[in-house]
């Protein structure tokens, strides 16, 4: 079974969350385990200390501090009275001399039950607990003969148990050890230590629970959102281009969202572009084909008659349905590629020059007044396509020509600005609102209306201007005259070459 992206997203964040929890409930345990033995040791560390102390005090009396130097001290005798006096407790007192001669394999050994007067036996007291201090304390002599405690264990390098030295003045009297606990699961501190675990391991599974709603809440708060995409992605990719994602938030799902809401909107926008384009070449191709169908009809019916006007007629409208054709294409390759350009040393200049005296002649006709401006250049060797350039700036004194006011003016100027040459040409009023001109070199995009002109051009001319400049590396922009016109900017690099 194949596994969905929210199952995964819990799985992961719960098991994440499941060994967290047992690596810091295992930490907790070690550390309370480690931290509590520490604690019962340093409290029977200072018990004994204690123990020490008190028959230290007891020895340092004139009477057992004589016997002590005389080596004549029964340290067993000392003891017994300490506890019957209950100054040291936790003890049975024993008869005083039943262990004056006691050996270290001889401590365990049970007594016989004393008699009451009675004659009836007193049961023996109830035992310690395992814990307690007393029967884990060992007491030995200065000799090493042990007078109190419990057997010692076989190997008592291998137990690790407090000593301390019974001083005084200077003088060794004796010798304490204390074994350690020993396993005790009913005492108070094993309660304790047993409670302490119980509550970590609830407080584990606590922070499990919670930790499996919080990956249940965030497995399916991620998953819907992505959800909500694939439900998007789906829907653009059958066609409806409308769709759109709803984005939340600043992370990166959010922006994944935007991206693919960005890229519908472009998918749109290209969509409609190619509807149009199929209409309005639709539309420029029967304009001239119906010309042309319509005259030569007229031709075959004798209507009009066969002659050079007739000819003449014929061949502008085939010639204006060619150029329609090449731009078409030019466009189409300038899309797919860089459009094939000639590269060669030219003179740009020169080549303003002879463009403006072409058409000169035809703006006088017009009424309008065609400047140049060459600034101080006399002459500027450029590598451009002087063929294609030409093309350009013909488009561009075109439209000014077929779009400016007469009496007007048109202005073509020459710039080199290090590694650039700029060509502006502008003209007088009428001008392009503001919100046209980022349209104006969209391929079949019109304005006629803006510029008061029943009549244009097939709306290619200045696409494929952008497409000579941009096959040069260079840039062109449109932008409001300062003369109440449009202001066409060109910037080419000096040395233009093939991609």
């Amino acid at each position: 079974m194949q596994l969905r992206l929210f199952h995964k997203l819990f799985f992961l964040i719960g098991l994440t969350a499941l060994v967290a929890s047992l690596a810091m409930a295992s930490v907790l345990s070690l550390n309370l385990s480690r931290g509590f033995a520490d604690y019962l040791a340093a409290r029977d560390a200072e018990i004994l200390d204690g123990f020490v102390a008190t028959i230290s005090t007891e020895l340092a009396n004139e009477e057992n501090l004589s016997a002590l130097r005389q080596g004549n001290l029964n340290l067993q005798d000392v003891f017994q009275d300490l506890t019957r006096t209950g100054q040291v407790r936790g003890f049975q007192p024993r008869p005083r001399g039943t262990g004056a001669n006691m050996r270290p394999n001889d401590g365990g050994r049970p007594r016989r039950p004393m008699r009451a007067h009675s004659g009836e036996v007193n049961p023996p007291p109830p035992p310690p607990p395992p814990g307690a201090f007393g029967p884990r304390l060992l007491l030995f002599d200065a000799n090493g003969v042990q007078v109190a405690g419990p057997r010692p264990p076989q190997n008592e390098r291998r137990v690790n148990m407090v000593e301390r030295p019974i001083m005084v003045e200077g003088i060794l009297a004796g010798t304490a050890r204390l074994l350690p606990r020993g396993p005790s699961p009913n005492n108070v501190d094993a309660r304790f230590l047993r409670s302490q675990y119980i509550g970590s391991a609830v407080l584990t599974a606590a922070l499990l629970i919670l930790a499996g709603i919080a990956a249940l809440l965030l497995a399916r708060s991620g998953t819907k959102r992505l959800s909500d995409m694939q439900i998007a992605t789906d829907a653009i990719a059958s066609g409806d281009l409308e769709a759109r994602v709803a984005t939340k938030g600043h992370d990166e799902i959010a922006a994944m969202g935007e991206n693919i809401n960005i890229m519908a909107a472009s998918l749109a926008k290209l969509d409609s572009a190619r509807r149009r384009w199929l209409a309005e070449i639709g539309h420029e191709l029967r304009t001239p084909l119906t010309v042309l169908v319509g005259e030569l009809d007229a031709l075959k019916d004798g209507i009009r008659p066969i002659d050079m006007a007739a000819i003449q007629s014929l061949s502008d409208e085939a010639k204006l349905l060619s150029r329609l054709v090449e731009d078409l294409h030019f466009l189409a390759i300038s899309d797919l590629s860089a459009p094939s350009c000639q590269f060669d040393k030219t003179d740009a200049a020169a080549l303003i020059k002879s463009v403006a005296a072409r058409f000169r002649p035809q703006m006088e006709e017009a009424r309008l007044q065609l400047k140049v401006d060459l600034g101080s250049i006399q002459s500027l060797a450029v590598c451009w396509d002087s063929t294609r350039i030409e093309q350009l700036l013909g488009t561009l004194l075109t439209n000014s020509q077929r779009y400016t006011d007469a009496p007007g003016t048109v202005r073509i100027s020459l710039v080199q600005e290090s590694d650039k040459v700029r060509i502006t040409i502008e003209d007088s009023a009428p001008g392009v609102p503001s919100e046209h001109l980022p349209h104006l070199f969209e391929p079949l995009y019109r304005l006629d209306e803006a510029r008061n002109r029943a009549t244009g051009g097939s709306g290619l001319g200045l696409a494929v201007s952008r497409a000579i400049v941009r096959a040069h590396g260079g840039t062109i922009t449109a932008q409001s005259s300062a003369k109440g016109g449009l202001l066409v900017d060109i910037k080419l690099p000096v040395e233009s070459s093939a991609p």
